[in-house]
């Protein structure tokens, strides 16, 4: 089991990821919704939702080593599936928000060529736009969710 500090990395590393992924989807709502914040937002959500990637990654490792030293339940098997779907929504939420800003933010749309070219296309941005502010509320939806079923798994019964 990976340790902190004589501490399961998992409880740690976890509130990284209950920080970051819903100020990330916070961010990409506001950037599909609000065209002024765009400029400032752009680099902090590029960043953020990269760094989620092997945040949560690392995280579901150190728990999957963790949940070796629990006994099996109901309600631990509930967080795992919880967490494989998270693990899996953070990469999809990196790919959405690397196109989004790809064809919404004009020096990354004029460096990347053919691709960046669809920025011209408003179809094509406001469909950006719409996928990544739904893919942040999803983000937040399921960070919210693994939480409370990991918090429920450690604290019922209790």
């Amino acid at each position: 089991m990976i340790e902190i500090a004589g501490l399961p990395a998992h409880i740690l590393l976890i509130h990284g990821i209950v920080v970051l992924s819903p100020l990330a989807g916070i961010a990409a709502i506001v950037y599909g919704v609000w065209r002024a914040a765009r400029e400032y937002l752009v680099w902090p959500l590029g960043v953020l939702s990269l760094a989620l990637v092997p945040l949560t990654l690392i995280t579901a490792q150190a728990g999957e080593q963790l949940e070796k030293t629990r006994p099996a339940s109901q309600i631990l098997h509930e967080h795992v599936e919880q967490g494989d779907l998270l693990k899996y929504l953070a990469v999809a939420f990196f790919v959405v928000m690397s196109a989004m800003l790809a064809v919404t933010h004009e020096p990354f749309a004029r460096r990347l060529g053919t691709i960046g070219r669809l920025q011209d296309n408003r179809a094509v941005r406001i469909a950006a736009l719409t996928v990544g502010a739904l893919a942040g509320a999803a983000l937040i939806y399921q960070s919210i969710m693994t939480g409370h079923s990991g918090a429920a798994s450690v604290w019922a019964g209790r």
